[in-house]
């Protein structure tokens, strides 16, 4: 199944079903997409059926185009990242001449971010001050259903109920002061928005397997690619592993949701999911970098595809204003 949330004047909009073929949705009257998560053995069987409704006759639901779309989870109770893309660190930490963590390669580094409210897949991306150094990141993510403290690895999978896409936006350098202070980050990491579709490991089929997500991640910075990427490849850690580790001494509740990082590949010809590791790769070959991050009126869009050339999720399209 695919699954959006409808803005309907409410915070947390309304559930939809969405067309397999994405042209269509059909609202669930009194329902959000968290509440469904959470009662999720409940509300499965209604949500597949009116999926099969859709699939089978070409009226039913409403035309996409008739609807605002929020993020599939317009807000959630937590939003936790693993740098699992071990290329991605490797390169910044290199061009900001900062160590690697002694656990690299062995333990998933993570930190938690803001969820109170998430931007819209199509909303202007607001900027105060562009001397921040605005960064797009594009990442993977999967929302869970109740994860008990110290569920294994091997049971994981049975408490991913949606695999997501998103723009993970960075200030880079306000990051770089922050991270000097020792404690996280918190001004350097904006309001992200998230692709339309939220999608079930179920309908990804042979693209999701071992806890990953094998698809082609397009980034492009106002119309010119930056980075053409393989979610599947030269990944560290996979979402198994990652929500078992941020399980290890809490319970995650229902709604929560796990970004993999910065989607990142070996091979430079794939280019980058966000700019200032296209800045590092530059650096490190003795290229003059480019001198700028985003600006007011870049355009930064990032969309998944099957091997079809079909859009998994949908796109996130999105001006900075």
């Amino acid at each position: 199944m695919k699954l959006a949330s409808v803005a309907d004047g409410t915070r947390d909009g309304r559930l939809a079903v969405v067309a397999p073929d994405g042209a269509r949705v059909a609202p669930v009257e009194g329902l959000t997409l968290q509440a469904a998560i959470e009662e999720w053995p409940d509300r499965e069987p209604d949500l597949r059926a009116l999926n099969e409704e859709l699939a089978g006759d070409p009226d039913a639901g409403r035309p996409l185009a008739e609807v605002t779309l929020l993020s599939p989870l317009p807000r959630a109770y937590q939003w936790a990242e693993a740098s699992s893309y071990h290329r991605h660190m490797e390169r910044l930490r290199a061009a900001r001449g900062i160590g690697l963590p002694l656990d690299h390669g062995k333990v998933p580094a993570v930190y938690q971010s803001s969820s109170d409210r998430f931007l819209r897949p199509d909303e202007a991306i607001p900027l105060l001050d562009p001397d921040w150094g605005l960064d797009c990141e594009a990442t993977v993510a999967v929302a869970v259903d109740d994860v008990p403290m110290g569920t294994p690895a091997e049971a994981v999978e049975d408490h991913i109920r949606l695999v997501l896409l998103t723009n993970d936006l960075t200030h880079r350098n306000v990051l770089t002061r922050e991270y000097g202070a020792g404690v996280g980050f918190y001004q350097a990491k904006p309001a992200r928005a998230f692709a339309p579709f939220a999608v079930t490991p179920d309908e990804l089929g042979p693209l999701w397997r071992d806890g990953l997500l094998h698809a082609r991640v397009v980034v492009e910075w106002n119309a010119e690619v930056l980075g053409d990427l393989r979610s599947g490849e030269d990944c560290a850690f996979d979402f198994h592993r990652i929500v078992a580790h941020m399980a290890t001494t809490r319970d995650l509740a229902a709604g929560s949701i796990i970004g993999s990082g910065t989607v990142s590949n070996a091979d430079p010809e794939r280019g980058y999911g966000c700019i200032a590791e296209r800045r590092a790769v530059d650096l490190a070959a003795g290229r003059e970098p480019g001198d700028r991050f985003l600006r007011f009126g870049d355009r930064i869009k990032v969309e998944a595809f099957d091997p079809d050339g079909s859009s998994i999720f949908g796109a996130l399209d999105q001006m900075v204003a």
